[in-house]
């Protein structure tokens, strides 16, 4: 009786060991998986949507200053202007921070590769037209090549579309991660599972010690439980931290909006002033059908662009956002603690009865 009873007391220890190392394991996955998307999406993911927007507005606003700088008549003393310069640089560091934070995998990098000679090719253009228009008799020449310039900003499969591109697989990558985070009911469930048998085991061997030794509770085995009920509260915070990446979702798509009508205003601005510009300098007979063409399609009404404080409070939003979702209170370290700790539990609450019936000489 006494070796068959310390058999049964070993069986219960190695089967709640068990359980406890199955819902460390499986509790861990899940809350680690969330938490590290979140952090990715905070850190990384929404970054390089939003720096691809910047970047986007940066270089439309540096090709209206220097338009605007051509037609003024400024550009012979002052080139393109300061204003371009500023932009050009913002537009590199934007750069720069999306080759960072890209999520676009290796189609997102070629894409950068490519983005990146265009607008060295487009700063080269720039600078002849500066050139020419600083000399004299030049101005038609430097109008073509700011024409050009224009063009290789704008036209088709060239800096903006290929941003655009981009933006579009950022943002592809967003729903992805996000999709990949969200636990479906049936997933809660499944991961649920096993802190939950864990929970009813140690219930059933508290109830198995109180009738055979007629002990009214075991307390490490209490705390054991306390522990794991701890770790079913963990993955339910986790499943509402996934539940917030719907919400860095929708500042994200915010911000990339007011950047949108900021990029939409430069972008008109500065084609009505290239369209005046070559009017004027074009005379009667135009300049070939396609700068005809472009001149009649562009209204010469400027619009107007949102305010700077709109387009920095919604990024603010963003990282308000991804902070809120990335915040997990140490779970990843909480959770699997518990576990260890009730593990350790486990054995000390039984080792006591287990020796009681140690075989003795």
């Amino acid at each position: 009786m006494t070796l068959r009873t310390r058999r049964v007391l070993v069986r219960i220890r190695a089967v709640l060991l068990a359980g406890t190392v199955l819902a460390l394991v499986t509790s861990y996955l899940a809350v680690s998986g969330v938490v590290r998307t979140a952090d990715q999406i905070s850190s990384a993911t929404s970054r390089a949507i939003l720096e691809v927007a910047a970047a986007r507005d940066a270089l439309v606003s540096a090709d209206a200053a220097a338009i605007a700088s051509f037609a003024s008549g400024e550009a012979k003393l002052a080139g393109p202007g300061q204003e371009y310069e500023n932009r050009m640089a913002s537009a590199s560091q934007s750069l720069a921070r999306v080759a960072e934070f890209n999520q676009a995998s290796e189609g997102g990098t070629g894409t950068l590769q490519t983005v990146e000679g265009l607008v060295a090719s487009y700063s080269g253009a720039m600078g002849q037209a500066d050139a020419h228009f600083r000399q004299q008799g030049g101005e038609l020449v430097g109008l073509a090549d700011l024409w050009y310039a224009s063009r290789l900003l704008h036209g088709p499969d060239n800096v903006l579309e290929l941003l655009g591109k981009l933006q579009t697989d950022e943002r592809a990558a967003l729903d992805s991660q996000i999709s990949g985070a969200r636990m479906s009911a049936g997933l809660l469930v499944l991961w649920l599972l096993p802190p939950i048998v864990l929970l009813a085991l140690l219930v059933a061997t508290q109830v198995f010690l109180r009738q055979r030794f007629r002990r009214r509770l075991n307390l490490p085995l209490l705390g054991a439980t306390v522990l794991g009920v701890g770790v079913v509260a963990g993955l339910l915070v986790a499943f509402s931290l996934a539940g917030r990446l719907d919400a860095v979702r929708e500042n994200v798509d915010q911000a990339v909006a007011v950047r949108k009508a900021s990029i939409e205003a430069a972008d008109a601005n500065g084609h009505a002033r290239l369209a005046t510009l070559l009017q004027q300098r074009c005379g009667p007979a135009g300049c070939g059908p396609t700068v005809d063409d472009f001149s009649r399609q562009t209204p010469t009404v400027s619009t107007a662009a949102p305010a700077q404080d709109a387009i920095t409070s919604a990024a603010r939003a963003v990282k308000s956002a991804g902070d809120s979702a990335a915040e997990s209170g140490g779970l990843p370290v909480l959770v699997p603690a518990a576990l260890i700790l009730a593990g350790g539990l486990v054995v000390a609450g039984l080792y006591r009865r287990i020796d009681e019936y140690r075989y003795r000489p």
